[in-house]
């Protein structure tokens, strides 16, 4: 393993990716890494809550020190919609077919559409293969994408809380019945997944009549080639990167990750100037990291040394903010913006300051004699 790649393990104490979906009451209660996990709390709840899933899993290798999911980790696979209106739900109907009308047929794509129960629908457009965004991109994307099909097909039902909630939303359960607000008890209408036909044809008195009577099926999603390509070139147009048909979604998702991931700055370091981080400096990060404290001298060693390893703005911002778990504020190490350094961090890569000598981190308890850093 790479000394790189080792910082970035430092705080993951099980290197095995396992995957979960948040399960809600609509208020999150469980993480379940199984379909029998999920049909569990399904079991427990059902007719008694109101039961929610996440649109999209998670990797429990990168929750939050505080056991908190990480929402940047969301497996990007489908596109999810929520259409609500509170006073005349046959306007959400509406809106779905000018969707699927204007965007879905002409795409050839099928979309999963569900009647809640309550005031609305919900409509998944699920993509070939999961699409694999830098991590810090992944929810301004999908947020900025459904603002703009919102915009462009004037969807006046689609709801703005989850527009902006983007991969962190919850969807109400497929089969499970609808439990009112006011009275606490189930209203006899289920949630219910209906084909694209059926909402083409029938009217909505007709589809809630199907709705109460539980049908308990599910329609298998359709990945979409299209779907998958039309949101890749979208992100691409918001990172002003230029696509052509002949390009494939893997040059495109390469591109997104250079021009994302490695941003450019007036500054630059030779690659014989390069100096991999010293074993010794990579433990004290790794003791920091779980104290969740570091010094002031301690920063000057990590960010001189890092600087010196030509880490990215990028890199050394995850570095600390997993260090402190908060958002930069001002001390000057790193900043909201995972691509805008900190004005420590600036300064030192303005005055080319060299990192700490091994004499100095020996004096400093950081580095011994028997260590094989130089």
């Amino acid at each position: 393993m790479s000394k790189d790649r080792h910082i970035r393990n430092s705080r993951r104490r099980n290197n095995r990716p396992m995957y979960y979906r948040e399960f809600g009451i609509p208020a999150r209660i469980a993480k379940c890494d199984s379909v029998e996990g999920l049909e569990k709390q399904i079991e427990k709840y059902n007719g008694k809550k109101n039961c929610y899933a996440s649109v999209y899993v998670f990797d429990s290798s990168q929750d939050k020190p505080d056991g908190k999911t990480n929402y940047e980790t969301a497996v990007l696979n489908t596109v999810w919609f929520d259409f609500d209106d509170n006073k005349d739900v046959d306007k959400c109907l509406k809106d779905v077919r000018k969707f699927i009308r204007r965007y879905c047929k002409p795409l050839k794509i099928t979309p999963r559409i569900y009647l809640t129960g309550g005031k609305g629908f919900q409509m998944n457009i699920d993509f070939y293969c999961p699409v694999d965004l830098p991590q810090h991109i992944k929810r301004d994307s999908i947020k900025e994408y459904l603002k703009h099909l919102k915009q462009k097909y004037v969807l006046k039902t689609l709801d703005d809380i989850c527009i902006n909630n983007s991969v962190s939303c919850m969807r109400r359960i497929v089969n499970t019945a609808y439990i009112s607000k006011i009275e606490g008890t189930p209203t006899g209408v289920w949630c219910t997944q209906f084909s694209v036909d059926e909402i083409m044809k029938l009217d909505i008195a007709q589809l809630y009549a199907m709705a109460m009577e539980n049908t308990k099926r599910t329609i298998p999603p359709e990945p979409s080639k299209k779907a998958l390509r039309n949101f890749v070139e979208f992100v691409c147009d918001l990172h002003k990167i230029e696509h052509t048909v002949s390009h494939s979604v893997d040059y495109l998702l390469n591109k997104l990750d250079e021009a994302t991931s490695s941003i450019s700055h007036s500054y630059s370091i030779s690659n014989e100037y390069i100096k991999p981080p010293r074993e010794c400096v990579i433990k004290l990060i790794e003791r920091n990291i779980e104290r969740g404290h570091s010094s002031h001298e301690n920063n000057n060693i990590i960010s001189t040394e890092l600087v010196a390893a030509g880490y990215k703005n990028r890199d050394i911002h995850f570095i600390f903010e997993s260090i402190y778990d908060e958002p930069g504020g001002d001390w000057g190490w790193y900043t909201s913006n995972p691509n805008i350094a900190g004005r420590q961090i600036e300064l030192i890569r303005s005055k080319a300051l060299n990192r700490y000598s091994k004499d100095k981190l020996i004096q400093l308890s950081i580095c011994t004699d028997k260590c094989g850093c130089v």
